[in-house]
């Protein structure tokens, strides 16, 4: 099974450390049968989003331990050099870049907090869905993994 995580499902992640997001970052790289699909693009906007000074503070990371995460998280993904311009959220192009690196990397899902990205359901035979809807799924294929997190 491959899975594509949206930005704010690995935000979420490494920020809680706990929850959805966190056990399915987990799981994603953990479990041989499921594929983390990503892209740079992705992995720079994360690196982004976790630099600013406000996340930091907040959360106590050093730029160190942010550059550590992203660095471990892209030698466990399988990266995707993005080929595919699909133009379909209006509401906020960003969000392409998603469904972009899920098609190109032929991801099963595609895992997302964004609500625009969730109306979608599904592009090109990628199912879209929030977290817990994909621990659900997993849940059914690898119960004994999903039993080891709670």
């Amino acid at each position: 099974m491959r899975i594509t995580l949206d930005t704010n499902v690995l935000v979420s992640a490494f920020i809680a450390r706990r929850g959805h997001s966190a056990d399915l970052l987990e799981l994603a790289l953990t479990v041989e049968s499921l594929e983390l699909v990503l892209s740079k693009i992705i992995l720079r906007e994360l690196e982004d989003v976790l630099m600013r000074d406000e996340v930091k503070d907040r959360f106590s990371y050093t730029t160190q331990d942010v550059r550590r995460r992203v660095s471990a998280l892209r030698k466990s993904a399988i990266l995707i050099p993005v080929k595919s311009r699909f133009k379909v959220i209006r509401e906020d192009p960003k969000d392409d870049i998603v469904l972009n690196t899920a098609y190109d990397g032929n991801a099963d899902y595609i895992v997302s907090g964004d609500r625009d990205l969730l109306r979608v359901r599904r592009f090109r035979g990628i199912r879209i869905v929030n977290p817990r809807q994909m621990m659900d799924i997993i849940s059914k294929d690898f119960p004994d993994f999903v039993m080891r997190l709670r």
